[in-house]
């Protein structure tokens, strides 16, 4: 309930905000480019931060409740209070690190009842994805009927609902005991994984590529005069493509690898950018969109295994963190502020530099896959 709230309410700040941002706060899309990856940047600090209190919490729910509850305050006075380039940085970094911190720590206690045998996570990831379907499709009708403005009721709306169901639906999770040797959350032994550091980087390229469509591709669009309505269902459809491939993922796990998915994620997501870049309308953009599919759910499904796999146990939320502080953190936040200049620059032609962070990313994926075997010749006798 928790993952469906919120991904019901950033259903409608991904895709509508920055709209709302040049609307309602005339920004460029270079200072919108600034607000949006602030918060992405400072995750590099506040991410590891917040996981190391979760992972050391007496309960590991308590602090997803008090961040929910203070993105409800937060966003309010982004919305209500902030006027102007400098306090609209202010607050949004405050409200937009607060519902950014939420998913590693509801992606991490998903993942602890999926090996608990409490619910799949593709199901639990495809109720959350439904959420966020239905936040666009709907978001979409509603703003066409009402205007941008209704982004600042459906967003307090939905954190108000997300602070409700996790203080009232998150049942107490106490951490395993930890080794004594253990330190700042597990972060030392983790990066000297090697194949955990590879995993973060190539995948957190992958997904960064995505900072162009995330923050502008709404603003493109309505300015090729793609009506609000019509860009909600290009979310949506995307989204529902990815949900269908979430609750298959018995099947398809079954015939792939992680490292497989990772790398066919980062093939498609070059391949879908680079299209992009031409700015193209009608029919096309609908097969693009269900590039989503790949572009991010295989690759997010084929990073959130290896994860699972190359982390322990007593370190899930900060192995999570440190992914998602790279791949939403550092990396979105360059590719989100270098996307704001592009648009300014070009419109669509942004999408060719994530076509080139997305090839560069599948490259390294590479290093991933386990070695063939040496077939050894036969001793002649």
């Amino acid at each position: 309930m928790v993952m469906s709230a919120l991904f019901g309410t950033t259903g409608v700040i991904l895709v509508f905000l920055p709209r709302w941002l040049e609307v309602e706060r005339g920004l460029s899309g270079a200072e919108i480019g600034i607000i949006l990856s602030l918060a992405q940047f400072a995750r590099v600090i506040t991410g590891p931060l917040i996981a190391y209190r979760a992972d050391r919490a007496a309960d590991r729910a308590t602090p997803l409740k008090i961040i929910a509850l203070a993105a409800v305050f937060a966003y309010a006075a982004f919305f209500f209070l902030a006027e102007g380039f400098w306090p609209l940085l202010a607050i949004g970094f405050v409200a937009l690190s607060l519902t950014q911190s939420m998913t590693p720590l509801i992606e991490a206690a998903t993942l602890r009842a999926t090996a608990q045998g409490k619910i799949p996570y593709g199901v639990a990831r495809g109720m959350g994805s439904v959420a966020f379907i239905g936040a666009n499709v709907l978001g979409g009708i509603v703003i066409a009927q009402f205007s941008i403005t209704a982004v600042v009721v459906w967003v307090l709306v939905g954190l108000a609902v997300t602070a409700g169901t996790a203080q009232f639906g998150l049942k107490r999770d106490p951490p395993l005991p930890r080794p004594p040797t253990m330190r700042a959350g597990g972060i030392g032994e983790l990066l000297r994984n090697r194949r955990y550091v590879i995993l973060i980087v190539s995948c957190g390229l992958i997904q960064a590529a995505h900072g162009f469509f995330y923050s502008f591709s709404t603003i493109v669009w309505r300015g090729q005069g793609i009506s609000p309505e019509v860009v909600g269902l290009l979310w949506a459809f995307g989204v529902a493509v990815e949900v269908a491939f979430l609750w298959s993922l018995p099947f398809i796990e079954r015939r792939s690898t992680p490292e497989g998915l990772i790398l066919l994620g980062a093939g498609a997501a070059a391949a879908r950018w680079f299209v992009m870049g031409f700015a193209p309308l009608g029919w096309v953009l609908w097969p693009l969109q269900a590039m989503h599919v790949l572009s991010f759910a295989a690759a997010h499904v084929g990073a959130m295994r290896l994860l699972q796999r190359e982390a322990p146990e007593h370190s899930a939320a900060m192995a999570q963190t440190l992914y998602a502080v790279l791949s939403g953190g550092l990396f979105m936040g360059a590719s989100t502020l270098l996307s704001g200049y592009l648009y300014d620059l070009g419109g669509a032609v942004g999408y060719w530099a994530m076509a080139v962070m997305a090839a560069a990313g599948g490259a390294l994926a590479l290093l991933l896959l386990p070695p063939k075997p040496r077939v050894s010749a036969a001793t002649p006798q």
